[in-house]
């Protein structure tokens, strides 16, 4: 391979960085660090890719090529770290073109998974991209090999149901050496995946002119990662919290105040809260945190929350019981007369606070507020009342969950465990 100029000056600036952060985190403190610790693999040889090239029929892009031959094959990065070459996974048909777009939408997603039928393999959303890197869990970050995006990165859902995001940097060296940039320079790594590159002057200048939505939240995301924050950064979150339209914005924008804790963060938070439409859910899903980082006082808040529960939709409603149970209102009568004005599905977020209150007692009528869910057509309410009832001996409960298992048998294995838990014995 015959390097350009450019890039034999890149390659020695990134071999220059590579021993400063290993001395800037002696004791791995650094998230995932402990895995690779700081040790870089030897460079791969020309034959080792060729060869790996030849059997999965395809070209790695130049730059991702570059650093397995010149640096390092794998080794330190962000979370857990790079994957040598022949520890990379391949989910989707990696000859094929990669058929996420640059900005993909929740629409999008529907749309693929929509197209596909009985026969098309699993993990479409990963044809022509290699995972070179996990994040833990289902999440990952995937190279393209092929196609209009080549050589970009992108974070990948294992699970295809939501939208994959294309990491900013335009190569896979230029993604790389901007990790070494930001953990030399002291920037916060958490999140480092969904960040943009530049200064707090440049990001704050870039966001008034961005039009792309996707991007304005990762610039707001990206000001939160510098050391020391500049008051004209704080100035521009709460321009966003008071002026914009966009509620993920907002979000995004009261998120960083709160963190920070900002003494205009309790204000919005009063203001959102007030408002009865998306502001108002906002400050609802964030309320606990909110306390827990001294911005706002939930006893303020206690009694308007549970005027305003049967308003909510389902994840609020969630949002708001888990923020009243770390108060002194998490008690069994709190929730009990929430039921009466909450008649739908939700019932069941209500159902199992009351089952987790500390004062739980299950001869106060709790089976029965239970019972009618066995009634349900949907296997999840099934399964979530059998849960509810897990180590409460009623009689009245075995033949439900027996009858329950055999109408959906993907029940059987919580059947088992209900029986053991709950009676001490299998079916």
């Amino acid at each position: 391979m015959q390097l350009t100029n450019e890039e034999q000056v890149q390659i020695a600036r990134i071999k220059e960085k590579i021993p400063r952060i290993a001395a800037l985190d002696p004791e791995c403190k650094l998230f995932g660090s402990e895995g690779w610790k700081y040790q870089w693999p030897k460079p791969a040889s020309e034959a080792e890719i060729a060869s790996w090239e030849k059997k999965h029929s395809v070209t790695l892009p130049r730059e991702y090529r570059i650093f397995l031959r010149y640096i390092a094959n794998g080794g330190p990065a962000h979370a857990y770290g790079l994957e040598s070459l022949g520890g990379t996974d391949i989910y989707g048909d990696i000859t094929k073109e990669s058929p996420v777009p640059l900005y993909m939408t929740q629409q999008d997603v529907d749309v693929l998974n929509a197209g596909r039928t009985e026969d098309d393999e699993e993990y479409s959303f990963f044809d022509g991209a290699l995972t070179i890197l996990t994040l833990g869990c289902t999440y990952d970050i995937c190279l393209v090999v092929t196609g209009q995006y080549r050589g970009r990165l992108m974070l990948t859902d294992g699970d295809e149901d939501y939208p994959f995001d294309f990491i900013y940097d335009k190569n896979f060296l230029n993604w790389y050496e901007r990790w070494l940039d930001d953990f030399i320079a002291g920037m916060s790594m958490k999140g480092f995946d969904r960040s943009l590159p530049g200064t707090q002057i440049q990001l704050r200048e870039w966001f008034l002119t961005e039009k792309i939505p996707d991007l304005r939240r990762s610039i707001l995301f990206s000001l939160c990662r510098f050391p020391q924050i500049e008051p004209e950064t704080f100035a521009l979150w709460e321009h966003v919290c008071r002026t914009e339209n966009d509620k993920e914005l907002c979000e995004e924008a009261f998120i960083r105040l709160r963190q920070k804790k900002v003494s205009c963060a309790a204000d919005i938070f009063r203001l959102y809260f007030t408002m009865p439409d998306e502001l108002r859910d906002i400050a609802i899903k964030d309320l606990r945190f909110a306390c827990r980082d001294s911005v706002v006082n939930i006893e303020d808040y206690i009694h308007s929350l549970l005027i305003i529960m049967p308003e909510l939709d389902d994840d609020t409603l969630s949002s708001a019981v888990f923020a009243i149970r770390e108060t002194e209102y998490n008690k069994y009568d709190t929730f009990l007369p929430l039921l009466e004005r909450i008649t739908d599905d939700r019932q069941q977020t209500l159902l199992w606070a009351m089952s987790k209150a500390p004062d739980f007692n299950e001869s106060r009528g709790f089976v029965e507020l239970v019972l009618p869910l066995f009634a349900s057509s949907k296997m999840e309410n099934v399964r979530k009342a059998i849960l509810l009832l897990i180590e409460v001996k009623d009689n009245r409960i075995p033949p439900l969950v027996d009858e329950a298992a055999t109408r959906f048998p993907e029940l059987t294995i919580l059947r088992e465990n209900y029986y053991l838990r709950t009676w001490g014995h299998k079916p």
